[in-house]
């Protein structure tokens, strides 16, 4: 899974962590779910995490696999993955825990399937909107993380747990970390498709030729409702200057940062101003960590619940201030690929999901409409 450049470990997949919103798994369960990956290698390594919980997480036992033809089915023997050559993990309140790496040779855009015992209940850290199921087993069946069948899984969320970060090992030039809203996030999209505007301009640019610069890799730090410096709770998340650590600096390989956030801080009465400020800051963290920083414009919502002409105005003067800024090494305009010729500052009828957000159809608009050359 590589075309013979020296190889690294770069960040395939990621989904931020949100919250522990009250979910249990367990006793003796075994969660199953599924990630798109950008990269494919021919190794990888999973990074678990316990940012909310109170108390440690017990992991007893975890594997991965290429899906079967029907999920949750696995794809031949899952592999073992171990840490610090041991079956299980203790993951303390607040801590992550990086797996041993394992070989397993993944497709560029496949996917993969991770399967975790947890023997007790355990609350569950989540991204709670994957838009694709994630499985368990009932009725404190046990291990199952080596079986490759199914059956014994029923559905049991939209969104993936504990694991925030899978790298693979392979000669790509490295990835792009967006991290942004539910915007980012694909509300909107269709479900189980893979079609938010991360996945498809990864399509675009993952299908480059090998040597082309722009082969790169999107990942998604997107979270619903998420803020740029607003208020953060379990649903949200932690707000864009409190993750960028965690949800994008940290991470393997990262080439470029795109900060797609602003819109919830004007919905929840911020101003243009505060904004500028933090977008700012954050564009020095990035830049001291050797990273591209890279901006998006807020896209229009004004056929949205609660948007009101204040929050209009001042979309408009962030947006213009992204235009005429020098502080950010790029900017990605969405707004032209979405924008209502007929009602300027609302989304385009045949790409508009519910007033606020995007349909895949308008996910693809985005994804197109970004000029690939902005990100190198």
């Amino acid at each position: 899974m590589h075309d013979g450049g020296e190889l690294r470990w770069v960040t395939g997949w990621t989904a931020s962590l949100s919250g522990a919103g009250g979910t249990f798994a367990g006793p003796d369960a075994t969660i199953r779910q599924t990630m798109r990956m950008a990269w494919g290698g021919d190794a990888v390594r999973i990074r678990i995490s316990n940012p909310y919980s109170y108390a440690p997480l017990r992991v007893d036992a975890v594997s991965i696999g290429l899906p079967g033809s029907t999920l949750p089915d696995i794809a031949g023997e899952p592999v073992a993955l171990h840490f610090r050559g041991a079956a299980g993990v203790l993951v303390h309140p607040g801590d992550a825990v990086w797996s041993d790496p394992a070989a397993l040779e993944v497709p560029t855009r496949g996917e993969v399937v991770i399967s975790i015992l947890v023997s007790a209940p355990t609350e569950v850290s989540a991204h709670p909107w994957g838009n694709r199921f994630s499985w368990t087993t009932m009725g404190a069946v046990g291990d199952l993380t080596a079986e490759s069948a199914g059956a014994a899984f029923r559905p049991w969320t939209t969104g993936s747990a504990w694991v925030d970060a899978i790298d693979v090992r392979t000669s790509g030039a490295g990835s792009i970390v967006a991290i942004g809203d539910s915007i980012t996030d694909g509300a909107g999209a269709d479900f189980g498709t893979d079609t938010r505007w991360t996945d498809l301009l990864s399509e675009r640019t993952l299908a480059l030729d090998a040597a082309d610069p722009r082969r790169l890799g999107i990942v998604n730090a997107g979270i619903g409702g998420n803020t740029v410096a607003g208020f953060g709770n379990s649903e949200v998340g932690p707000n864009v200057v409190s993750r960028l650590e965690r949800d994008a600096l940290s991470l393997s390989g990262i080439r470029a940062v795109i900060i797609a956030a602003g819109s919830n801080d004007l919905y929840l009465g911020g101003t243009a101003d505060a904004l500028i400020a933090e977008w700012e800051r954050i564009a020095e963290r990035i830049h001291v960590r050797g990273m591209r920083a890279l901006i998006a414009t807020i896209v229009p919502r004004g056929g949205g619940y609660g948007w009101a002409a204040p929050m209009e105005r001042e979309r408009e003067r962030a947006n213009a201030w992204i235009h005429r800024q020098s502080v950010y090494d790029g900017v990605i305009d969405f707004v032209p690929a979405l924008d209502d010729p007929q009602e300027p500052g609302s989304l385009r009828p045949d790409l508009d999901a519910d007033g606020t957000h995007p349909n895949s159809k308008g996910y693809r608009a985005m994804a197109d409409g970004v000029d690939l050359d902005v990100l190198i």
